[in-house]
């Protein structure tokens, strides 16, 4: 599996060209696209089958548009949070309901934003803790932890009200 992730790679990241090169090795089998290029994923999805190479985004901000470009699924940090949210827009794509899938796809981009400017790893063990009793905030350095009033109101309050709904 080649996993691009341009911000903890100083920067480098693969194109679609090498990737697809990258995907006729019998070894390689997929890759995780954490760049949030969609271009970038529908061109392997659309040149390389998903029978020989699985593509998948590595943010939930690109789920559906993951699904409507042929891709595998999704290798996200925000379905820690809200994993039955993610079932609920593959269910709804598979059903042809683009637009209820679309709505809750709009709910997941805006709670991974908050998260992303918050600090991912942070916020995750902040929201797990905070909403579903479990974890705590304390983190490894160099990364910080986050208060868990920092982390009320706002998309991922909603995102976390929409999961427990489920």
């Amino acid at each position: 599996m080649i996993y691009n992730f341009p911000v903890v790679t100083a920067g480098t990241n693969l194109d679609s060209d090498t990737i697809g090169e990258l995907a006729q090795h019998p070894n390689i089998v997929g890759t995780k696209l954490s760049c949030a290029d969609v271009g970038k994923l529908h061109r392997l999805t659309s040149t390389v089958p998903l029978s020989k190479f699985a593509t998948f985004p590595g943010g939930s901000a690109v789920f559906l548009q993951c699904l409507v470009t042929g891709g595998a699924g999704i290798i996200s940090a925000l379905t820690n949070i809200a994993p039955k949210t993610h079932v609920e827009v593959l269910r709804l794509y598979r059903a042809g309901k683009l637009e209820e899938a679309v709505k809750i796809q709009a709910l997941l981009g805006q709670a991974e934003w908050e998260m992303a400017k918050k600090g991912s790893i942070s916020t995750i063990k902040a929201v797990c803790a905070r909403h579903f009793g479990y974890g705590n905030t304390r983190v490894r350095g160099p990364l910080s932890g986050i208060d868990l009033e920092a982390i009320s109101g706002g998309p991922l309050d909603e995102l976390v009200a929409f999961e427990k709904s489920l």
